[in-house]
């Protein structure tokens, strides 16, 4: 056999390091382009530690849909005139900082005025907040926001460890503003991410900062929340319920004895129901009320629609009056294992996301 000379051995292994290169560089275009392919609520979840519970808020799409442009810096007044304009709308359900929007902006310089999105994860371990700010965000000036509002610096230092938790506590949040929420006691900032991150514990905070920065897999990975992202593209609001927590959570075992029989008279009547493995209610772009109810499989999903679609207008047991009083199904539909069932509000003023995500619901049965 007639060996490579030392110069062409030299000229295959460019080569070969040029075509790993080019491999390389193809893998992490196909990484960028999954990523720009995701939905905002999809990105979400990406960076969102495990929950039971999942709440979303586009707050681009909100202030649009309140023609709210607030610009990069905008005053107290400003944020809270866009929150309010967004309750009126039922637009700020689901946020776990709507309230403190204004107080965030005037003393961190981050919050709905800008944010991008806001993701809240709750679990039996600790809850956090994720926000994304606007694209080209200084970091930097946030942790000087952070300093001057008397929080300490990651590790006690002048500038703080990148990643590390900035330290306020329970006493110097409520004597920072009477609207801020336990929850930014402590936070976060991932500049690299494009996050900041916060919780009412620290050490949540820096479990949710090791989702965020892909050391640990984030609610996104678990069973059936894909699917539930998918089904809810151009959603502005959503509050998702993982795996089966809506069962314990939402459904008729949180309603009194006399309405739970009832509502499981009318399952029975109806053929009974496959059990949930996974929720989520959201409003969507055009203003309609979204459900979709996650399956085991789709032989499950096809066997519940018609009872679901006819429990979503039949009898609220638990709540008094029917569902029909507050909003109109307009659509009913399987999608691979899930049911997708779209409503439209009756009155304007409805409130359709908030008067169904808390309490008794016998959509969610199971």
């Amino acid at each position: 056999m007639v060996g490579l000379t030392p110069g062409r051995r030299r000229a295959v292994a460019v080569a070969g390091l040029a075509l790993l290169g080019v491999g390389a560089l193809v893998v992490a275009l196909l990484v960028l382009l999954d990523r720009l392919d995701r939905t905002p609520l999809e990105r979400a979840l990406a960076v969102a530690p495990p929950a039971s519970r999942v709440s979303f808020t586009d707050w681009t799409a909100v202030r649009a849909a309140v023609d709210a442009d607030l610009g990069d810096t905008p005053d107290r007044e400003a944020v809270e005139e866009m929150v309010d304009a967004a309750y009126d709308r039922d637009l700020a359900a689901v946020s776990a900082v709507d309230e403190a929007a204004g107080a965030m902006q005037q003393l961190f310089g981050f919050g709905p005025g800008t944010a991008q999105w806001e993701v809240y994860a709750q679990s039996t371990e600790g809850a956090a907040l994720a926000l994304r700010p606007p694209d080209g965000t200084d970091y930097d000036v946030l942790g000087d926001n952070l300093r001057s509002a008397g929080f300490t610096a990651p590790d006690g230092g002048d500038d703080g460890d990148e990643g590390g938790v900035w330290r306020g506590g329970i006493d110097l949040v409520a004597d920072l503003d009477p609207t801020l929420t336990p929850v930014v006691q402590y936070v976060v900032l991932l500049p690299d991410e494009g996050l900041v991150l916060a919780s009412d514990e620290a050490d949540y905070a820096e479990r949710a900062a090791a989702v965020a920065t892909g050391e640990e897999e984030p609610v996104g990975d678990a069973d059936g929340v894909a699917d539930l992202a998918a089904r809810m593209e151009g959603a502005l609001n959503t509050v998702m319920w993982v795996d089966d927590f809506a069962c314990t959570d939402l459904a008729m075992a949180r309603a009194d004895d006399e309405a739970r029989a009832a509502a499981e008279a009318r399952v029975a009547e109806l053929g009974g129901v496959s059990p949930l493995s996974g929720l989520a209610l959201g409003l969507v772009e055009g203003g309609r009320l979204r459900v979709v109810e996650h399956f085991a499989d789709a032989d499950q999903a096809e066997r519940d629609l018609e009872v679901r679609a006819e429990l979503a207008v039949g009898e609220a047991y638990g709540r008094g009056g029917a569902f029909t009083d507050d909003l109109e199904l307009v659509r009913s539909r399987t999608v691979d294992a899930d049911v997708v069932l779209d409503f439209e509000p009756v009155r304007p003023d409805g409130f359709p996301l908030s008067s169904l995500y808390d309490g008794p619901l016998v959509l969610a049965t199971c």
